[in-house]
């Protein structure tokens, strides 16, 4: 059995090493010294929100639509970067809770980290769609 050859490559916790020739064109390398301060192009992706809102069966279609409107003054807000007002978005946040309580949640877990947005969505989903199916 031939020995396989480590990568250059070695993360370590709290920064970033690097081992080797690295080119970088065109674009920045984050590190724990190398960090942007100025944030004004936000791209969050609020599809898992808006899909998590089109399935979901228990919220009427009037509620929806108030729902999505505030998603949408969410995510415009959010785009803002620092700029954005957290209470205008904590206003929105609370309105979706008393509504829809289930998107609240998929609205948090997007804002709080994009990928989670989506599990939480696909994890509602799931639950959902196996209930459906133990009936």
């Amino acid at each position: 059995m031939a020995k396989s050859k480590r990568s250059g490559m070695q993360v370590i916790q709290g920064g970033i090493n690097i081992k080797g020739n690295v080119t970088i064109k065109g674009g920045k390398v984050a590190g724990r010294d190398n960090v942007e301060k100025n944030i004004t192009n936000v791209n969050i992706s609020f599809a898992p929100v808006y899909h998590a809102l089109k399935e979901n069966a228990t919220v009427p279609p009037k509620v929806k639509k108030k729902v999505e409107a505030d998603v949408k003054q969410i995510e415009k807000e959010v785009k803002k970067g620092e700029a954005a007002k957290v209470s205008f978005i904590q206003q929105r946040l609370e309105n979706i809770e008393k509504m829809a309580p289930d998107i609240a949640d998929v609205v948090i877990a997007t804002l709080q980290n994009p990928v989670a947005g989506v599990s939480v969505a696909l994890r509602k989903l799931l639950a959902k769609m196996q209930a459906a199916r133990a009936k």
